[in-house]
């Protein structure tokens, strides 16, 4: 990664945005003062590619004053990788959550800089950042142990705990690859296994139920014998079943020609009942027809009289319809001539009006012309009053302006005054908690040196629990073979002590007695030996496991500690943290604060000159007010005399138009009213239409009253009809009288026979049914059998299934066999690619191959640094204590004239020389690997710690090494370096924020 430029707006203590250039830049030094801004240029370029940086929270990231107002703090970071060149931007509003933009260019000018770029940027923050770190090859703590010697961090690679160092040189040397290799072979490993687990488990269920062939072919035996007696039982019992169906189907015949005999019962009986009930009807009707052929005179006069009456009437009604048609053709004459007659009725009131206006615009002219004449005058005398003032008016603005300039300066050095009495209270807090934070620092060191002490002694506690655990397993494992020893010499004992003659148990010769008594109490002195060295080491077992259990407990207290040390270091270090800003700000407040503090509160005490031009103003203003009033009344005039002459105008036109042709038309409207003379044709139609209703003659008076003489004979057609009707039916319904009876006679005897047939055929049927048997218990035993022999056949299917399939399964298990040793031999083969691919494989392999060279390479600088008087030695391995393996770490060990001390106990001085060494050796190395892409080197402490000559030592060593990176940034803040390098670039902290420029 090379930088190419790198912008900051409202980043820290930078306000307007801030650009640095790196092209044409190999080998610069950035310096300023204490506070000026140096080292955020490098939080700058921390922030932007991994989002971190030495502040606590982003939302510190954001320039206060930008903050305030709601600014965005942005970083631009172009640089240079493998051929590309990729943009990142990072923005951040206080409060907010922040955005990233990783871009690549895509374009380019003659010049080669960019002119377009193309986003490479994911959906998510978190999904960038990733895409970032890949492009990169390294994450925060990768890059600053590698590439970044940050302020008050030289020793962030020495002082990590050897198993943290080793992952980090494996991330810088990009062997962290392999773990992913690794990963990736154990995924496949366990998958492997899973899949073996699964064949093995299928090959125990297989063999679990081959041994079941015996058993199943006995239950398919059975099975078939239990078919074979349902389906004996079924057939006789389908036989009876057979018989009684047949019974059952004769007696159904019967039961329906019952129930055909008795509907063909009812339909006889609703028949007889059907043909009396006509008989009684047609007689009523005969008797009805008889009655009105009594009153045929009187029904044909009444009919003869409503034939002439209706004539009559007919005749009124064809004249009523003319008359009627032709006072629907008056109706529009009539309408035209009212609409004329109001149409001159109209326009004669209109022009009524009209000529009582022109009237009354006669009298109004005098007047308005009156008051045009005097309008003229008072616009004129207000015209010159207003020239008079506008001389005054512009000196007015011009005194106004200058005063609200004056206005303005006050309010800025007001606020910029408020900002910095803040501040002072600030100053104010800050001085008190500068006390409080340096109690809270020697506190914590305090407990820092504690429980470093504890933890030592700690350390002391395990060493001793480890040995008292190592004689413990000793005494524990020699307790059993002593007691074998003991309950052996208590045999020889007893059989010795049995045998009253015989030979010695131990060598096989004959024992006189004294040589037996002498044998036994040897054995005896042994026995009691061995029992009380047993009863010895129980008891000193049960004093090892109290001292065990005790230093046990008191060890479980580590980690606790452990955790409390570096609770505690932390707090030491974020308070001499908190401590070095505060003393920062205070020495700013100090040298610029409080003197500009004081010269705007005189400024601001000095208000004379803005008095004396408020005054002036004042005085002006009154000239400006009367000029407005005078404008206003000279405008309300202008308005009077335009409305005046718009006034005369009408007034003049309203007359000439009366004298011209208004009195001629009133006139004329009222002669035409007074002789009728208007619509002439209308009134000729109309005259016509009258003569002819006349010559009609219709009477209405007289058609009303044939009409109410006919609606009183209105009954005579009806009854009339009637008569002709009665005259016409009575023959033949006495006919059809004789043949009703004569078929109520037939249907009498029918019914007769109907209901004997009926009654015999429900005798038979009731003898058929007790001579039947159960239909219904047969069909649920047969169906019950039925069911029985499908459970059979069933069974007699699923025990051949599970006969035939052990012939499959015998042939899957030898595939399964086969299978198993093909996954046997790929898992023993992927454990070995694991473990290879592992820490303790090809991964320490190329550690072990890096190490000499950085450990080479940090041994030439300390050459330079120290005069060949320091030396620094690397350990992979180290020899465990609680057994006999060796553990993979990352130790190192430094060496001096008077011998190997550790690295506590080198001065702060020689421990940043050891450091640097360390830490620039390290970036050698990894800017000439693929793996970690370093091509920058940034060097931001130490100095200051060093004598001048150690400062001319670090400066040489830097130059010698300036060529292995295309960048090097050295920061400080000693005037006495800033031209030891052939570039500069000064930072600067102005009003507006800190600035930039390069030497």
């Amino acid at each position: 990664m090379i930088p190419k430029t790198l912008e900051l707006t409202n980043f820290l203590s930078y306000r307007e945005t801030a650009v640095l250039d790196f092209n044409g830049i190999h080998l610069a030094c950035i310096s300023g003062t204490n506070g000026a801004g140096k080292s955020s240029i490098l939080d700058g370029i921390t922030w932007v590619l991994f989002g971190n940086s030495r502040t606590k929270s982003d939302d510190d990231l954001v320039n206060r004053i930008a903050a305030r107002e709601g600014s965005t703090a942005e970083v631009r970071f172009i640089f240079d990788l493998e051929g590309s060149t990729y943009r990142i931007t990072r923005r951040r509003r206080h409060k907010k959550s922040s955005m990233l933009e990783l871009q690549i260019a895509a374009d380019f000018d003659g010049d080669n800089q960019p002119t377009a770029w193309k986003t490479l940027s994911e959906s998510k923050i978190r999904e960038t950042q990733a895409a970032v770190e890949t492009l990169l090859r390294m994450n925060y703590d990768t890059f600053i142990n590698a590439s970044f010697l940050l302020q008050g961090k030289a020793d962030e690679f020495t002082t990590k705990s050897p198993n943290r160092r080793k992952e980090i040189l494996a991330d810088l040397l990009g062997v962290s690859e392999w773990e992913t290799y690794r990963a990736v072979t154990s995924e496949r490993r366990k998958t492997e296994e899973g899949k073996l687990s699964l064949l093995d488990a299928q090959t125990t269920e297989i063999e679990s139920e081959l041994d079941e062939a015996s058993e199943r072919e006995a239950k398919l035996a059975a099975a078939k014998a239990a078919s074979a007696q349902v389906a004996e039982r079924l057939k006789d019992k389908e036989a009876l079943l057979k018989q009684l169906q047949r019974a059952e189907t004769v007696i159904k015949q019967q039961e329906h020609l019952v129930t055909n005999l008795g509907n063909n019962l009812v339909r006889a009986q609703r028949t007889l009942a059907n043909l009396e009930q006509t008989r009684t009807k047609r007689q009523e009707e005969i008797e009805q027809h008889r009655a009105i052929l009594d009153e045929a005179s009187a029904i044909h006069a009444a009919y003869a009289q409503w034939q002439q009456i209706d004539s009559e009437l007919q005749a009124w009604q064809a004249k009523a319809n003319e008359f009627n048609r032709l006072s629907q053709a008056k109706r529009p004459f009539e309408l035209e001539i009212e609409r004329e007659r109001s149409r001159l009725e109209q326009q004669v009131k209109t022009l009524t009006g009209e000529s009582e206006r022109v009237q009354t615009a006669r009298t109004e002219r005098d007047v308005v012309a009156d008051k045009l004449a005097t309008t003229a005058t008072t616009i004129q005398a207000l015209t010159a009053q207003l020239t008079e003032l506008a001389a005054q008016e512009a000196a007015y603005h011009e005194a106004r302006s200058k005063w609200q300039q004056l206005e303005g300066e006050q309010k800025l050095l007001a606020q910029e005054a408020n900002q910095l009495q803040t501040q002072a209270k600030r100053i104010q807090k800050l001085e008190a908690e500068k006390t409080a934070v340096f109690q809270n620092a020697a506190e914590a060191e305090k407990m820092v040196a504690d429980l470093t002490t504890q933890i030592t002694h700690l350390h002391t506690q395990n060493n001793q629990l480890m040995i008292a655990r190592a004689d413990l397993d000793t005494l524990k494992r020699n307790q059993p073979q002593l007691r074998a020893e003991m309950d052996k010499l208590k045999a020889r004992i007893d059989q010795l002590a049995a045998d009253g003659e015989g030979s010695c148990p131990l060598c096989g010769q004959p024992l006189s007695a004294e040589h037996r008594a002498d044998v036994l109490v040897e054995l005896q002195a042994d026995g009691k030996s061995s029992g009380d060295r047993y009863r010895q080491n129980q008891q000193q077992i049960g004093t090892l496991e109290k001292t065990a259990a005790e230093l046990d407990k008191a060890l479980k207290e580590q980690p606790f500690l452990e955790k409390q040390e570096k609770t505690q270091q932390e707090r030491l270090i974020r308070a001499q943290a908190r401590l070095t800003e505060i003393e920062e700000t205070l020495r700013e407040w100090q040298a610029n604060g409080q003197v500009r503090l004081a010269d705007l509160t005189r400024q601001l005490a000095d208000d004379k000159a803005l008095t004396a031009q408020k005054q002036k103003v004042a005085a002006l203003e009154t000239a400006v007010q009367q000029k407005a009033a005078l404008e206003k009344e000279k405008q309300a005039a202008q308005r009077e005399q335009a409305q005046t002459e718009a006034r005369l105008a009408e007034i003049d036109r309203l007359l000439t138009e009366w004298e011209t042709s208004g009195r001629d038309r009133l006139n004329a409207a009222r002669q035409q009213l007074d002789t009728h003379d208007f619509a002439a044709d209308a009134q000729a139609e109309l005259d016509q239409l009258n003569d002819q209703q006349t010559a009609i003659g219709y009477d209405a008076d007289a058609h009303t009253a044939t009409k109410q003489q006919r609606d009183a004979l209105k009954d005579a057609p009806t009854r009339h009809q009637t008569l002709q009707q009665a005259e016409a039916a009575i023959k033949p319904l006495e006919t059809a009288v004789v043949d009703l009876n004569t078929q109520i006679a037939e249907q009498t005897q029918s019914l007769a026979e109907l209901r004997t047939q009926h009654d015999t055929a429900q005798s038979d049927l009731a003898q058929m049914k007790a001579d039947g048997g159960d239909l219904e218990a047969a069909e649920d035993e047969v169906a019950q059998l039925r069911q029985e022999q499908i459970a059979a056949n069933r069974q007699v299917g699923a025990a051949q299934q599970r006969l035939d399939v052990l012939d499959d399964l015998r042939s899957r298990k030898t595939q399964l066999a086969d299978d198993r040793a093909r996954l046997t031999q790929l898992i023993q083969r992927l454990k070995l690619l694991e473990k290879a691919c592992g820490r303790n494989g090809v991964q320490a392999l190329l550690i072990e191959y890096a190490l000499p060279e950085i450990e080479d390479r940090a041994n030439e600088l300390l050459e330079r640094l120290t005069g060949g008087d320091m030396r620094v030695h690397s350990d992979t391995q180290r020899q465990l204590k609680s057994r006999d393996e060796l553990a993979e770490t990352l130790d190192i060990r430094i060496v001096d004239g008077a011998g190997e001390r550790p690295y506590d106990n080198y001065s702060g001085g020689e421990q940043f020389r050891i450091n640097f060494a360390i830490r620039l050796a390290l970036s050698q190395v990894l800017a000439k690997r693929a793996g970690a892409r370093l091509q920058t080197l940034v060097i931001d402490e130490g100095f200051g710690s060093q004598d001048p000559n150690g400062r001319q030592r670090l400066v040489e060593a830097i130059n010698t090494i300036q060529n292995e990176f295309a960048r090097i940034l050295v920061i400080t803040h000693i005037d006495e370096l800033r031209d030891a390098f052939p570039n500069r670039i000064d930072v600067e902290k102005t009003a507006v924020g800190s600035t930039i420029a390069v030497v």
